[in-house]
């Protein structure tokens, strides 16, 4: 059997290498997408690590546990509790985590314990309290200062120590001097030891992870030989042991994806163990809480990853069942024949299987690697369909990827060996009946399953509006339950749109006929009668573009609006391209802690007179021509202003003061958000100084009118009068919705600043200012720091939107994205290709009779052309206008993922020119190519051959 379905796919080679190639692109694409969400996961819980390190100071793959044996034991248990917590931590719990120890340190104390021949700085004889203990591996991480190293043997009686030097200060001690300790314990008063100072140490590299303490914490401490410790203070079980701790620096970086799981489970069973000893031992490990938060995330990603590319996946299955059916339909005929002459259903059932097996196997062995390649490209996104030098993605083939990909090379069998098995049944007689049944409505058309789809999809409009409501009232959306049928409504509206499309199609299709049925030129005439009567195979070529082309145009404006709205919420929050606020300088007194006044003569108090608040305004001059500067602007920014009209009265408001002109040059602004252009506003302020542009929550709250007059004060300064000239919602910077942090200001005034300057002492301002063309942020900083300029912020534009964009999660979606985007591209053409080759092939027979009836080889071309413009053209128009639309209502969804009232401005839906373009692009390349193909092969048809072909 193999080499009879080896000869039969030698005998089609180019619709088996089609299938094959589809089903390579189907493997890559889906074993990809584990990989690549993996990828991206590992990369961002790397820089959140990392990110904790820099913030805090802190290592983040530190593993530590203190041990306090003074709560919850008796003396005479201590030390025997000390070594089961000893073993139990090091060959159990730290290796619980399976990751590798790049250092790790244990220290035992002795407490207790009393040095009583120790003198002070006047020396007089003095008790202190003195801890002795000792650290594991001490000797490889410390330098001595002064003195020598302990010995690793103990001398008559008398243990070596070494001190830090702080501890050698504070305690007064001398090098080779010997000091006694006595036992505190009132039962163990008895014991006394002698220690011998014989060095002094400090830390040999600051960098070095063994010290997750600072030397500082080991004032009062002296510390021994480890083993001597261990020989004369654990093993004899000396009642002293009081205190121990143990440290693990694990090397974070290979902290992966899939040990996440298996490290909070540890962790969470350790905690379980540790809270049974009450307050005896702590448990410290930053990374848990990292991790641990960072599940919420990732599940958060992959929930939106696995949404954006459900179409990939829908368009990878109909595009595998599209093209698994036509290579069933094109066999129909001989299936038949084999079945007239004996051969067995099971026979014919088998021989496809076979065939998908090999297929199969070839597309397991080449797709993952390529879905590897694929991850490792879109690994340097840094936008939609935009690609830098990065960082290469952490990116292996996994099991989920395999499991995945096996999943996909099934459903290509079962999409393949459904058509096999039924026209395995097939006799040359119900082959025939069947060709003779061509109106015979779909299944799909009978359920109206594109009724029930579009249901789906108004239920997730509605359930959106419904989400949109609480999260407008400033709640997060990880604090809600998202319904996931959401994100999946717009596949669900793109594929019932599209079988609607069919469902009215033959009807289009009609009308065109008997709209120009006495004018139709044979060519056009012989197209129509084409398609209209077609058994509807052509029905599975259309959804598949209609599909293809909105998932794609769908996936690009997602993209563009997803990184629109982030540059636009960067820009307004920031204002301008740099915000600086300079250190002012006042005339009021430090706070030095001392007293308020001093006393009189006659016993009475004299306290000194507060001057009124002045401050000492910077050279402007200086910050408006730092180097890469245009220009600049004053803007003076207070949140504690009080606002007060007839009886009503608005305190935390805030106060901004502008120069009209300037800031029109400098600030960004969008233009949609307000009822007119925003420069109308500033005109307004330019002709009447003391006009005031007021929020609208200020009007409500005060019911405020056009004209009114109210008065602003903040601090110490007196209120300045203003007429109320225009009312706003939204103005650089300014956040209008309701939001967690309960100190913001809520509520706007936007007045003049030269009028503010007129009538007020000079108040701190911001410095707003715009970059020249090409000029940098580091050439700003430069020059700041060459004008010596003393700055208490710099915010750059630039910079924010530089560390927006390396966002793991906005990377996430960029690289998603630009896979649908160029998936879709992809399988629509092959798609196209595939479905119009085979039929043309299939159909050499016809366009034989055709040129044999006299039709020139450029009208029969002149059918194809109008067979693809009445089939593929409208599935291409259909497709755009589909995806339109659906971008319209379905992209505002993903406003979920975003606390709603941080996003200001408010989301707007974007559309590139540019992306359209590529669309079209790609879909005219389609066109031309295979109408080139098709060409090619029309032109190779020989009346002979067709006619032989009919007669076999």
């Amino acid at each position: 059997m193999l080499l009879v379905v080896l000869k039969r796919m030698s005998s089609s080679m180019w619709m088996i290498l089609s299938l094959l190639i589809g089903s390579i692109m189907a493997v890559a694409m889906v074993s990809c997408i584990p990989v690549y969400t993996d990828g991206i996961l590992q990369r961002m819980l790397t820089k959140d690590l990392e990110n904790y390190q820099r913030d805090s100071g802190i290592y983040p793959g530190t593993y530590k546990l203190d041990q306090n044996l003074q709560y919850g034991f008796e003396y005479k248990d201590r030390t025997k509790a000390y070594r089961y917590f000893d073993k139990k931590i090091k060959t159990e719990m730290a290796q619980q985590y399976q990751l590798p120890v790049l250092t790790s340190e244990s220290e035992v104390f002795a407490g207790s314990l009393l040095g009583i021949n120790i003198t002070n700085l006047k020396g007089k004889e003095v008790t202190r309290y003195i801890d002795l203990g000792s650290i594991e591996s001490l000797e490889e991480h410390i330098s001595i200062t002064n003195g020598r190293m302990y010995s690793k043997k103990s001398d008559d009686n008398v243990y070596e120590v070494i001190v830090t030097n702080q501890t050698m200060h504070d305690l007064n001690l001398l090098l080779n001097r010997e000091y006694d300790l006595q036992c505190m314990l009132p039962d163990f008063k008895d014991l006394k030891y002698r220690v011998r100072v014989v060095g002094v140490f400090t830390v040999k590299d600051n960098s070095d992870l063994f010290w997750s303490k600072k030397l500082s914490e080991y004032t009062n401490v002296i510390l021994m030989d480890s083993g001597i410790f261990k020989k004369d203070f654990i093993d004899k079980d000396s009642v002293l042991t009081n205190k121990a701790r143990w440290f693990f620096a694990f090397d974070y970086y290979q902290i992966k994806i899939e040990n996440i799981a298996d490290i909070i489970k540890s962790y969470q069973q350790q905690a379980d163990w540790v809270k049974k000893y009450n307050s005896a031992i702590k448990m410290t490990m930053p990374a848990y809480s990292i991790i641990e938060k960072y599940l919420e995330r990732s599940a958060q990603l992959k929930i939106i990853l696995w949404v954006l590319v459900v179409p990939v996946l829908i368009m990878l299955l109909f595009y595998i069942f599209m093209v698994s059916r036509l290579i069933v339909m094109h066999d129909e005929n001989g299936i038949a024949v084999l079945k007239s002459r004996g051969a067995g259903k099971l026979q014919i059932f088998a021989s496809y299987m076979v065939e998908s097996l090999i297929i199969g196997a070839a597309a397991l062995i080449a797709g993952p690697p390529l879905g590897l390649l694929l991850c490792r490209i879109l690994g340097a996104s840094n936008g939609f369909l935009e690609f830098v030098q990065r960082t290469s993605l952490p990116v292996k083939l996994n099991s989920t990827a395999l499991l995945y990909s096996l999943a996909v090379i099934a459903v290509f069998m079962i999409t393949m060996l459904i058509p096999a098995y039924l026209a395995s049944k097939t006799t040359i007689v119900s082959f025939k009946q069947s060709m003779a049944r061509r109106n015979k409505a779909p299944l799909w058309k009978k359920a109206f399953l594109d009724v029930v789809i579009l249901a789906a999809s108004v239920y997730g409009l509605y359930r959106y509006d419904q989400q949109q409501k609480v999260l407008e009232q400033g709640i997060k959306a990880m604090d809600i339950q998202i319904d996931p049928l959401l994100f999946l409504t717009s596949t669900f509206f793109i594929l019932g749109i599209g079988l609607v499309f069919l469902r009215i199609y033959p009807y289009i299709i009609r009308l065109i006929y008997w709209l120009g049925k006495r004018f139709w030129s044979p060519v056009a005439y012989v197209s129509l009668i084409q398609v209209g009567r077609s058994r509807g195979q052509e029905q599975f070529l259309m959804l598949f573009i209609i599909l293809a082309i909105s998932s794609g145009l769908f996936s690009a404006n997602s993209a563009r609006t997803i990184n629109k709205n982030m540059e636009d919420r960067i820009r307004y929050q920031t204002g301008a391209d740099v915000t600086i606020q300079a250190v002012w300088q006042d005339n009021q007194p430090k706070d030095s802690g001392g007293p308020m006044g001093m006393a009189g003569m006659g016993g009475g108090e004299t306290i000194q007179k507060k001057e009124p608040l002045r401050y000492y305004e910077p050279d402007y001059t200086k910050f408006a021509t730092l180097s890469g500067i245009e220009k600049a602007t004053k803007v003076l920014v207070n949140n504690k202003a009080m606002v007060r009209c007839y009886n009503e009265s608005v305190s935390n408001t805030r106060i901004m003061g502008i120069i009209p002109n300037e800031f029109a040059g400098i600030a960004w602004f969008r233009n949609d958000l307000l009822p007119y252009h925003w420069y109308q506003y500033l005109n307004l302020m330019t002709d009447a100084p003391k006009a005031l542009l007021v929020s609208t929550d200020i009007r409500d709250r005060m019911k405020l009118k056009l004209g009114d007059t109210i008065y602003v004060s903040w601090g110490e300064q007196s209120y300045i009068e203003g007429m109320v000239y225009e009312f706003i919602d939204y103005w650089p910077t300014y956040n209008p919705n309701k939001t967690e942090k309960v100190t913001e200001a809520q509520g706007l005034i936007v007045a003049n600043y030269n009028y503010i300057k007129d009538k007020l002492a000079v108040q701190p301002y911001q410095i707003w200012a715009k970059k020249k063309e090409n000029a940098t942020d580091k050439q700003i900083n430069e020059d700041i720091e060459v004008k010596k300029l003393d700055v208490e912020t710099v915010a750059y534009k630039e910079q924010l939107l530089i560390k927006a964009k390396n966002d793991p999660l906005l990377q996430g979606l960029n690289g998603s994205l630009t896979l649908s985007f160029i998936a879709c591209m992809t399988i629509s053409t092959l798609g196209f290709l595939i479905y119009w080759i085979i039929s043309i092939q299939s159909r050499v027979l016809y366009f034989g009779i055709l040129r044999a009836m006299g039709l020139s080889l450029s009208k029969v071309i002149g059918i194809i052309g109008c067979e693809q413009l009445l089939v593929s053209g409208a599935a291409i128009v259909a497709g755009i206008a589909v995806g339109g639309v659906t971008s319209d209502l379905f992209i505002p969804m993903l406003q979920l993922v975003y606390n709603a009232a941080e996003q200001v401005p408010p989301f707007k839906i974007v559309a590139d020119a540019g992306d359209y373009i590529k669309i079209y692009s790609v879909i005219a390349i389609m066109l031309v190519v295979g109408f080139s193909i098709l060409w090619r092969i029309i032109a190779r048809i020989r009346i002979d051959q067709a006619v032989k072909l009919g007669e076999d």
